[in-house]
């Protein structure tokens, strides 16, 4: 029945069978939720024949008898789920199911209130398969939206990314702007110092600078004449 209910209510990647808790340890509880973080051991008990006249008879001291030895049982019980399967040290929740395949039993768990107690200072909790129904479809629905955000986390990582690509080309590009500017200004400069550079030579000369002939046309002084 608790596999019939995982494998209903859960993706198979989402719950393990015959878990093993503590490595190399002969224990395995009969079930785990798998969380992000942690898994959530539950593990199923169905003392049907201790207490046997819960389900046959109506007679008070019977009854009575048969409550006192499932109290017993379950707290027995509950102690050794919390001694074998709560190990937060090897990735468990710091709590456990203890699954009760009768709603009889359940109900007769839940009407013990002392009995309660007990099992909840073991951090071990009963639930029966409709109350374990309700658990899963509660876990299903909060891994959908688990995965959502993740999904919506990762856009948003991708969204990050791109709009630092976006900065880093933006300063790029700011930065060969203002080499741009800086080039253009240097060239206003030097425009104006070639401008009074070839005013300069004109007066020199008396020439305009387009007149000037190249170096190569310009006539040679005889190395055999004394300098004037």
């Amino acid at each position: 029945m608790l596999e019939a209910l995982l494998t209903d209510l859960l993706p198979q990647d989402a719950f393990e069978l015959q878990y093993r808790i503590v490595p190399h340890s002969a224990e395995r509880v009969d079930a785990v939720i798998k969380y992000p973080n942690a898994v959530l051991p539950i593990d199923s008990k169905f003392p049907k024949e201790q207490v046997l006249a819960l389900f046959e008879t109506e007679e008070p001291q019977k009854l009575e008898a048969a409550r006192k030895t499932l109290s017993e049982m379950m707290k027995s019980l509950s102690k050794q789920i919390k001694d074998k399967y709560i190990h937060p040290e090897h990735g468990t929740t710091d709590m456990a199911l203890l699954f009760v395949p009768s709603e009889t039993l359940y109900f007769e768990i839940l009407r013990n209130v002392r009995l309660c107690e007990d099992l909840s200072k073991n951090k071990v909790f009963a639930v029966s398969p409709n109350t374990l129904a309700v658990t899963l479809h509660a876990v299903s629905v909060a891994r959908n939206y688990y995965e959502m955000a993740k999904g919506v986390e990762a856009t948003i990582l991708e969204v990050k990314k791109s709009q630092q690509h976006f900065q880093n080309f933006e300063t790029r590009f700011s930065d060969i702007g203002n080499a741009l500017e800086k080039a253009h200004s240097a060239f206003g400069v030097a425009g104006t110092h070639l401008s009074r550079f070839s005013s300069a030579i004109s007066r020199l000369t008396g020439m305009d600078t387009e007149e000037i002939p190249p170096p190569s046309s310009l006539p040679t002084r005889d190395k055999n004449l004394p300098l004037s």
